[in-house]
């Protein structure tokens, strides 16, 4: 901070951005802590940063948060902290034991024109599957520093790995095209079987034995919310990302009008073969309805019925998506 006079604008938004979602009385006490994972204040295509919610060192379930049009470190750091703390506080409430989730803003996210274009989704993309490559390298094996804490591979802990990804508007072409980034350098099986654990219906045995299933990829399960569509070439293989059938769920708000727009003058194609998660009540899943585009539109000051987004408290698609995220099954429709 003591060189902070000296950043340009954007720097200094980022940088006060980043310090206010670590700061502990920066959120809600019930959420969880946040970490610093990297970040960069100026560059070529300016700031950048992760932040996770929860230990990622000691996670059973970690989830990588990709944000879409304008969502940078100087722009909405604090917000996207909060929505990936959030999922992580969710995601424990269904029953995942130390979720993780890592507010993902390792990418240029276009501007409105931009998001016609594919090209900052292309680099995105292989910008966070770099990312995903390096956590799946040291759950597996460790940071190999000397000066570390001591502290064992995740795995050799016995820690069973789940991860996931949970996507928003462009940020769901990003996650596209790291998967097929994945599954081209082989860390995504593109052959595997979904168990039969995965469509059982909700209990606690079927649950827990789910749950404790180590994962064979870095990431087991992929949701899309607002999706702006996938180029045709990528849209013919989206069956085929390295997830296993029935791991790929989409949310998609009455209203949300910029992902219908996004879709249409990008000429891109709808996510195929996608399981829809709930964007009303239903019997078996209570919370909130949500409407429209945006991830977070609500506060408790605007009272119960006031509209929410995908990543609102209290929705039923918040819920729904920390259910899948943490590889445990929807309670069944009740008859």
């Amino acid at each position: 901070m003591a060189r902070r006079q000296e950043l340009g604008a954007r720097a200094r938004s980022a940088l006060d951005g980043i310090v206010h979602a670590l700061k502990p009385a920066g959120m809600d006490p019930g959420l969880p802590a946040r970490h610093l994972l990297g970040y960069a204040l100026e560059g070529p295509d300016g700031p950048w940063a992760v932040v996770a919610a929860g230990d990622p060192a000691e996670a059973t379930h970690l989830t990588w948060l990709v944000s879409g049009m304008g969502i940078r470190p100087h722009t909405a750091m604090w917000g996207t902290a909060r929505e990936a703390a959030q999922l992580a506080a969710a995601q424990r409430a269904a029953g995942a034991p130390r979720p993780a989730v890592l507010a993902w803003l390792g990418y240029a996210a276009p501007t409105p024109w931009r998001v016609l274009l594919d090209g900052p989704g292309r680099r995105g993309g292989e910008r966070l599957a770099d990312d995903v490559a390096a956590w799946w390298d040291f759950a597996r094996a460790g940071a190999g520093d000397p000066d570390d804490d001591g502290r064992p591979p995740l795995r050799a802990r016995g820690t069973a790995l789940h991860g996931a990804i949970e996507a928003h508007s462009y940020g769901s072409l990003v996650a596209g095209h790291a998967l097929r980034l994945l599954v081209e350098a082989g860390l995504q099986p593109d052959d595997v079987e979904e168990p039969e654990d995965a469509v059982a219906e909700a209990g606690a045995q079927d649950t827990a034995r789910y749950a404790a299933r180590p994962a064979e990829r870095p990431v087991e399960a992929l949701v899309v919310s607002g999706a702006v569509g996938l180029p045709a070439a990528l849209a013919a293989r989206a069956g085929r990302l390295g997830l296993p059938s029935g791991r790929v769920f989409r949310a998609q708000a009455p209203g949300d009008v910029l992902a219908r727009v996004g879709r249409a003058l990008g000429r891109r194609r709808d996510w195929t073969d996608a399981v829809l998660l709930p964007v009303t009540p239903r019997p078996g899943l209570e919370g909130a309805a949500v409407h429209g585009h945006r991830t977070a539109r609500w506060s408790p000051a605007a009272g119960a019925d006031a509209p929410r987004g995908y990543r609102d408290p209290g929705t039923v698609t918040l819920a729904a998506t920390a259910r899948v995220t943490a590889g445990l099954p929807l309670p069944p429709e009740a008859s």
